[in-house]
């Protein structure tokens, strides 16, 4: 049996975390409005979630709850699942165990006929540097093979990790972090790597948390209060740390200075900026760049309309602009933090 990656459809993907993994998660139908607001308006069929987003399968249930009131609405939607993570330490757990486990628990929650469920593809969340991973890719690659879903993706891996995944199956999309602000992966050389093989690369945190917005730059004080409100996750990275936002501050006021010079907002600039390195050729060194995937989240119709709205297709010398801004105000501290680096793009 011949497998194959799955096509992952579309422009931008639709990110479920915020939804889910939240204090006061929103009631299921004001989240299914969102949803589908993006789908029917800007042609999103792929959704990209997680088992761990939230107590008590929260986020697996809302899509499982979703897809049975939507299926016929949306034939061809694509869902992508992370899983086989520890819940309680957050670290990834590669074992058979561990991968059994979070499969068996994604595919229960969806129809086993394949032509009744959704296009199911299951991420293994990070790398669990305790396990060789082309055991743990292999474990996964079992479930392709029986049919109960239908593709691999990887997430935070380094070259060498992509390089194990590929020998052992078809891999769909790899999930990293890319934006104006985490450009890492163009000098990393997973860029390079995924181009070579085009792998399609699903891009989280492209407007760095809401970093890159207008509503941030106009008022960096709020955003950094905000972030410092106890249970907000950007209150322990340190790229919003009272140490490092000032200078982080810098290039958000430039890139936003540079986005209205083009008649547009920061955080369609910034999400316009993937989409048009996605796919371009003789980029950077790279003869093409793979497809770029962002997955901006959204929890009203009015914040996804600033965020897809009014997309640009950017010239190769406003790229090059973008590029001096970002070389010349460089962004400091850890994506995470110290403890945490070790498991990024390992």
């Amino acid at each position: 049996m011949s497998l194959k990656p799955v096509s992952i459809p579309g422009t931008f993907g639709f990110g479920t975390m915020s939804l889910t993994w939240t204090p006061n998660p929103k009631p299921f139908e004001e989240a299914f409005e969102s949803i589908k607001y993006s789908m029917d308006k800007y042609n999103i069929r792929f959704l990209n979630g997680g088992d761990f987003y939230g107590p008590d399968n929260i986020n697996l249930k809302l899509l499982s709850e979703f897809w049975k009131k939507y299926a016929k609405d949306y034939p061809d939607l694509v869902i992508s699942i992370k899983g086989a993570i520890n819940p309680t330490t957050l670290a990834p757990d590669g074992s058979k165990e561990s991968i059994s486990k979070s499969v068996e628990n994604m595919i229960s929650f969806f129809p086993k006929e394949k032509s009744k469920r959704p296009v199911l593809i299951f991420e293994i969340a990070r790398v669990d540097t305790n396990v060789p991973y082309e055991e743990t890719i292999g474990y996964i690659k079992e479930y392709v093979e029986k049919g109960a879903i239908d593709g691999i993706s990887l997430s935070e891996v380094g070259v060498g990790s992509i390089a194990k995944a590929v020998k052992v199956a078809p891999i769909s999309c790899v999930e990293v972090e890319v934006s104006l602000m985490c450009q890492d992966v163009f000098e990393n050389g997973v860029l390079k790597e995924l181009s070579e093989k085009q792998i399609p690369i699903v891009a989280y945190s492209p407007l760095c948390r809401g970093f890159l917005t207008d509503r941030t730059a106009n008022d960096l004080d709020a955003f950094f209060k905000l972030c410092q409100t106890p249970g907000d996750i950007r209150g322990h990275l340190d790229r919003f740390s009272a140490e490092n936002f000032p200078t982080n501050s810098k290039v958000v006021k430039k890139l936003q200075e540079f986005a209205h010079s083009k008649n547009t907002t920061l955080e369609s600039l910034a999400l316009s900026w993937l989409v048009s390195v996605s796919e371009q050729e003789d980029y950077e060194g790279i003869k093409k760049v793979c497809k770029i995937i962002p997955i901006p989240s959204g929890s009203t119709a009015d914040k996804i309309d600033k965020n897809l709205g009014n997309i640009n297709k950017l010239s190769k010398a406003d790229l090059k602009e973008i590029k001096n801004i970002t070389d010349t105000n460089k962004v400091v501290g850890y994506r995470y933090n110290k403890h945490a680096e070790h498991m990024n793009f390992a």
